[in-house]
């Protein structure tokens, strides 16, 4: 085990001290709330809704939101052309575009972080050269990338999925490589090597724990790249199919009704914004209180 130095190392109790920090800062505090309040909505939004996301009341088709003088408080959100519910298929794309980004997320941040670090502290390995052959991805756009991989596959929501992480992980790889090369070049890292410390034990105690901030802020990054990819792949039609509830295949299918039923285009994009500004926030707050943490 390495000898640790309060300036150089992580205490036992890093988690618990940064809840304490986390704690006082208020907007950071907010934006976890606002965070947890998404998981939520992703995982029991379909219990919300009022209404199943493909339940059609005929004769109500195109009703405008309940803010509306024709509008009813029974269609909140009002209904597409098809008398869909618009609030209650909002609620369940949740679970179809913000989880959906969720899951990528934590597959690159697993795969991804697995990969750069191992190939950051072994040169010569298979891993280093794999590392490097990802870098020939990162000067393609990553949408464009996932739109050339999901052309290739049916159009459905779970091959958009596998696109999107495809095209991101090379990205997360580059920067957790970068990253962890620069924490074995700094002056101790390279004493306790010399010391004999183990691969294991640097891993664990040393770069683990400084990659925590440059890995949420990356991870805040590819949710929000995730839930806007996977809605553009949507609207292009190499995503969900139009009857499922996702954003964009939302978007895509009300496109025609913009000028009669704007709703129907405006609120899903609301979400999707939503679901961002939450995101972004929450990322921002977290690095916020790390960096104040290690000052």
């Amino acid at each position: 085990m390495l000898n640790k130095e309060p300036e150089q190392f992580r205490e036992s109790d890093y988690f618990r001290q940064f809840w304490r920090h986390l704690r006082q800062d208020t907007l950071a505090l907010i934006s976890v709330n606002l965070f947890i309040g998404l998981l939520c909505l992703v995982l029991l939004g379909y219990l919300l809704a009022p209404y199943p996301a493909d339940e059609q009341f005929i004769g109500l088709e195109l009703l405008p939101p309940s803010w509306n003088d024709s509008g009813h408080i029974s269609h909140f959100f009002g209904t597409d052309d098809l008398g869909r519910d618009i609030f209650s298929r909002i609620l369940y794309g949740f679970y179809y575009t913000a989880g959906s980004a969720l899951l990528i997320t934590l597959a690159v941040g697993l795969i991804g972080g697995v990969i750069g670090v191992l190939a950051g502290t072994k040169k010569g390995s298979s891993l280093f050269v794999l590392s490097h052959l990802f870098d020939t991805f990162l000067f393609t756009p990553i949408l464009l990338i996932a739109i050339i991989i999901a052309t290739l596959m049916e159009a459905s929501l779970m091959n958009a999925m596998l696109a999107i992480f495809l095209a991101m992980l090379p990205h997360y790889i580059h920067k957790i490589y970068q990253a962890t090369q620069r924490e074995l070049k700094r002056e101790y890292v390279v004493t306790l090597r010399l010391e004999g410390a183990k691969r294991g034990d640097l891993i664990r105690e040393v770069i683990l724990p400084n990659l925590t901030t440059i890995a949420v802020k990356e991870l805040a990054h590819i949710f929000v790249i995730a839930v806007l990819d996977i809605s553009a792949l949507s609207f292009i039609s190499l995503g969900a199919k139009s009857a499922t509830p996702e954003w964009g295949t939302m978007i895509r299918d009300s496109m025609e009704l913009i000028y009669i039923a704007p709703w129907a285009v405006i609120l899903p994009g609301m979400a999707i914004i939503f679901t961002i500004f939450i995101i972004t926030l929450l990322g921002n707050s977290v690095v916020r209180v790390l960096e104040n943490y290690r000052h």
